[in-house]
């Protein structure tokens, strides 16, 4: 359910604050244990507020979703615009320094990912993982389709196969970099970003050498 023409007309500052809020709420404790009173007293606004604004707590967490959201996208869509005209595996590589520099720079951004990931309470779950996967593999099948078209991929390369294939990868490799027990052997959970940089380029070049000409 959208928000309320209530808060769609609040100014936009206040409305980004009261978001960025409840970001860190719902990323620091995740859906169940996320306290609106301890949100709304942050804000210093009434309870009844929350309620006018989003209808109840999991429309709340939806519009958090969309903010977070959001901002990732338009992140991965400026490493797009600046890498156009490149090889298809260097954007890959930069696709994904990109979601290393946003997780360092951004922490709650990807907690809450991992949130949703992982906890069985939260709203909408499925829905929200399904969005986020397929604006992954749409940002994926650009950069592969033009890869193809000059000649960068192995002939008669499945798209689609290729998408699932590097979105799993790149994806695993973000969640291995901020959860310890999904590291295993490769030394990325708690690495400095250096390492992790090296890593990740040696994860590109395994695709390379799997899926490219």
């Amino acid at each position: 359910m959208p928000a309320s023409p209530t808060f769609r007309n609040l100014p936009a500052d206040k409305q980004e604050r009261i978001l960025d809020e409840a970001l860190s709420e719902f990323a620091e404790h995740g859906y169940g244990r996320a306290s609106l009173n301890s949100l709304v007293g942050r804000l210093g606004i009434s309870k009844g507020s929350i309620f006018q604004y989003f209808h109840d707590k999991p429309g709340l967490f939806r519009q958090v979703f969309d903010f977070a959201v959001e901002r990732v996208k338009n992140h991965l869509r400026q490493v797009r615009s600046e890498t156009q005209g490149q090889d298809v595996f260097s954007r890959l590589e930069q696709s994904l320094l990109a979601g290393l520099s946003l997780i360092e720079a951004h922490p709650r951004l990807f907690r809450l990912y991992l949130r949703i990931v992982f906890e069985g309470d939260v709203p909408f779950r499925g829905a929200l993982l399904q969005s986020i996967r397929f604006f992954s593999r749409d940002y994926l099948l650009e950069l592969l389709s033009e890869g193809r078209d000059r000649g960068e991929l192995k002939p008669g390369m499945d798209l689609d196969l290729a998408a699932f294939i590097v979105d799993a990868s790149l994806e695993r490799f973000l969640v291995a970099k901020s959860v310890e027990h999904m590291d295993l052997d490769l030394g990325l959970y708690g690495a400095g970003l250096d390492q992790a940089r090296r890593r990740a380029s040696e994860l590109v070049a395994a695709l390379k050498a799997g899926l490219g000409a």
